[in-house]
């Protein structure tokens, strides 16, 4: 009896060492990107610091993470009254994993609404980078209460994934705002 309680302790013990030792699925992504589990890794942009990073909706397929320009932050009062650090400029990623394309299309269906309705926003055109289509819009400005008055915003749905990417600027940006979003779209490395 006490045989087989040893043997059944061990067997349990080598499958919970191997679940600890999976190899790595994508070795060549350097080890500072930033990582969307196995599905995407992101090369800081020139002149951008990691930022927040948020996978604790992973589990559900959403991941969040913005890159910051401009080391001094100005700080202001946000709407709900708290401070804030406003930044020359931010870019904000969200990958959301869905049930299929079609899902993952009208999810960015719904996030142009959105960015609809807080800015003003130019023609959209459609961009390849990185053998990825992108649908890429300039925003041509906001509202007087958002710091960030300018930007570029570009979508995109890769089989089940929406992929929403928007470069916000404040003023004082100094860069051509759809430049900088194509260089970020191009340090986008995808898991297959």
């Amino acid at each position: 009896m006490k045989k087989g309680i040893c043997v059944c302790l061990l067997v349990l013990a080598l499958l919970l060492a191997g679940c600890g030792q999976q190899a790595d699925r994508h070795p060549e992504w350097d080890e500072n990107w930033t990582r969307f589990g196995d599905l995407m890794a992101i090369e800081a942009p020139e002149d951008f610091e990691p930022g927040e990073y948020y996978d604790a909706l992973s589990v559900n397929g959403i991941w969040y993470a913005v890159w910051n320009s401009g080391s001094d932050p100005k700080m202001i009062t946000n709407a709900e009254g708290e401070e804030a650090p406003v930044y020359v400029a931010q870019i904000y990623l969200v990958l959301k994993e869905c049930g299929s394309e079609a899902e993952a299309k009208a999810n960015i269906a719904d996030w142009i609404d959105r960015e609809a309705q807080s800015y003003e926003t130019g023609d959209s055109r459609e961009t390849e980078v990185a053998g990825q289509l992108f649908s890429c819009r300039p925003l041509l400005s906001a509202g007087a209460d958002n710091p960030y008055s300018f930007g570029a915003s570009a979508f995109a749905a890769r089989g089940n994934l929406a992929i929403s990417a928007e470069l916000l600027c404040a003023e004082g940006f100094e860069g051509d705002p759809t430049a900088v979003l194509e260089q970020f779209l191009r340090g986008i490395h995808y898991g297959e």
